[in-house]
């Protein structure tokens, strides 16, 4: 579980742990703030949660947000809540930073020691030290497969790139790539 005042680097935004279950029983509570133009609605990752639901809530910028396939604009003091299995992602549409404000809720049972926030600072911490993609800046394929199917509980891609990831897990798996990051092993 990752203490409050922790930030995680994502390349377009970054998300800094205002609080966390320790503390508010069954969710994260986070701070958001995208460069112009990041995270996208429909780039590179598209995602879901099977069994957490997100809110966002835009603190100030101009923020599209995606849901399911609805895509609408959020402005400034406006909520929007993402159930379970729904696909998502937002957009700062402005020249300014977005900052946005978020709780990921889990679920009764839900094991922390493979939820999002974890997820999402293995996946900063590769893409600080591992070799990356020249074309996209990313963390190889196959590692990110391996890290994602590790993460299925919390975290997947809908669609045909979801389905591709168990068999390219176990590809990564046998290159040697693992669902760690030092700092956490």
């Amino acid at each position: 579980m990752l203490a409050p005042g922790v930030t995680i680097d994502i390349g377009d935004h970054t998300v800094e742990v205002l609080a966390n279950p320790a503390e508010l029983g069954d969710r994260y509570r986070l701070r958001i703030v995208a460069d112009p133009g990041g995270p996208g609605i429909d780039g590179d990752f598209p995602h879901l949660h099977p069994r957490l639901v997100e809110t966002f809530h835009c603190v100030s910028g101009n923020m599209k947000v995606r849901v399911g396939s609805d895509v609408v604009a959020l402005p400034p003091g406006e909520s929007v809540e993402v159930s379970s299995g729904t696909t998502h992602g937002f957009l700062n549409d402005g020249s300014e930073p977005l900052i946005v404000e978020s709780e990921v809720i889990f679920p009764d049972g839900y094991r922390h020691d493979h939820d999002l926030m974890r997820f999402a600072a293995i996946y900063d911490g590769l893409r600080r030290t591992a070799p990356l993609n020249p074309k996209t800046g990313e963390p190889p394929v196959l590692q990110m497969a391996v890290l994602m199917v590790a993460y299925d509980p919390a975290i997947r891609q809908p669609g045909m790139a979801g389905m591709l990831m168990k068999p390219l897990a176990a590809m990564g798996r046998l290159r040697g790539y693992r669902a760690e990051f030092p700092e956490f092993a």
